[in-house]
């Protein structure tokens, strides 16, 4: 798949409803300058000399932010080959995800390496341009809670392991996720809480230690529910305290496979969607057919949109992009749309310190999704320019 060349200008979209700002009942309109929304309102849009865009009434939310994506068009971000990762982080971008992490599974440490060298080569060479940074899924997991990671691969929390990725990624490192009760993880979490955003996940932990890991700097809990144990009325565990801490924001893979519906509105309840961020956790699969496709260095089938490390019930990871979970919490969990849109992009962003994302707001970039009637992406612009392969209103 060619990359797409992005041309970062103006235009004046008109006749649109805009989350997150006072036009969002009627239309409205939105003018972009230099990539970012200039000025937003509605009534009569000003005389400008941008070109116009003609919304036709359609309802326009920020583009999706994705912490958690580890392929999907057929390609995985963690093989090494700077192609396989533009082609992965593309195809999310005509799906809305303007902004994401490529997300590197537990292999070898040497194959980890080379997997945030090549992601670290696409993001310095401008060629996906909604691709932001690097999350490390591992390798320090409880082999008791590794779902569909490589065993032979976890290691025990190590400054020297870590260093070494860290230097890989080119400084594009941005988060980790880390079992808090691994000998060493408190310390690496303390060390390094200013440089990465530490999420806790892969997880046996007890209260105890999920608690001495917030309090030195863990800041998010990857895939909650998954991998981990179960909440239980005697035992609460990661879950009761991720849900409690107001300091963590949770991830939910909100694909209907990997929760039950009535679980992810708990979450919603008890968190609030200023704590909840909607990832993908997609693999190769993601908007390709069933069939068999590579997890890391394992092998994985696909039935019915669900993948599985073959032969096994073990997930492995989804096919799901992040605008489907945004359209499945609207219209599956009931939930409105400017809680959907903090689950699917403004809560992310700011955990990500993107601070100029996640929000329809002057000063913000325009990144960009006009929504059909059946609430999927029908168009998206980053920076303020139409994104190609995304389909016309």
């Amino acid at each position: 798949m060619t990359p797409p060349q992005i041309s970062y200008g103006g235009r004046l979209f008109v006749n649109g409803r805009f989350t997150g700002s006072d036009t969002a009942a009627e239309p409205g309109w939105l003018l972009v300058r230099d990539g970012l929304v200039h000025a937003l309102g509605h009534g009569t849009p000003p005389d400008v000399p941008e070109p116009v865009e003609e919304l036709r009434g359609g309802l326009v939310v920020p583009g999706f932010v994705d912490p958690h994506c580890h392929g999907g068009g057929g390609h995985c971000v963690y093989t090494g080959d700077p192609d396989d990762v533009r082609a992965a982080a593309a195809s999310h971008l005509a799906h809305g995800t303007t902004a994401m992490l490529a997300s590197v599974a537990t292999v070898e440490p040497p194959a980890m390496e080379a997997a945030a060298r090549a992601v670290a080569s696409v993001i310095d060479d401008g060629s996906a341009p909604n691709l932001v940074g690097i999350h490390f899924e591992g390798p320090f997991l409880s082999p008791a809670r590794r779902g569909a990671q490589t065993a032979d691969a976890l290691r025990r929390p190590e400054p020297a392991v870590l260093e070494r990725l860290l230097d890989a990624a080119g400084g594009h490192a941005v988060s980790m996720t880390i079992a808090p009760e691994l000998p060493g993880a408190a310390e690496l979490v303390r060390d390094h809480a200013d440089d990465l955003v530490w999420c806790l996940g892969h997880t046996d932990a007890d209260p105890a230690a999920f608690e001495r890991a917030v309090a030195l700097g863990a800041r998010a809990v990857t895939h909650l529910f998954n991998a981990m144990p179960p909440l239980h009325h005697r035992a609460p565990g990661p879950v009761a305290a991720a849900l409690l801490d107001g300091r963590l924001v949770c991830e939910l893979i909100l694909d209907g496979h990997h929760l039950a519906d009535d679980t992810a509105r708990l979450a919603h309840r008890l968190a609030g969607p200023g704590r909840l961020a909607l990832v993908s956790d997609a693999m190769a699969a993601a908007g390709m057919p069933d069939g068999d496709y590579a997890f890391a260095d394992r092998e994985v089938t696909v039935t019915g949109g669900v993948a599985r490390l073959r032969g096994t019930g073990t997930l492995a990871g989804s096919t799901l992009f992040v605008a489907e979970a945004f359209r499945r919490a609207r219209t599956v969990l009931g939930l409105g749309t400017d809680d959907a849109v903090r689950m699917a992009s403004t809560t992310a962003a700011g955990l990500l310190g993107l601070g100029d994302r996640g929000a329809l707001r002057p000063g913000a970039r325009a990144d960009l999704v006009l929504l059909d009637g059946d609430t999927r992406p029908a168009r998206v612009w980053l920076a303020g320019s139409a994104v190609p392969g995304s389909a016309p209103p």
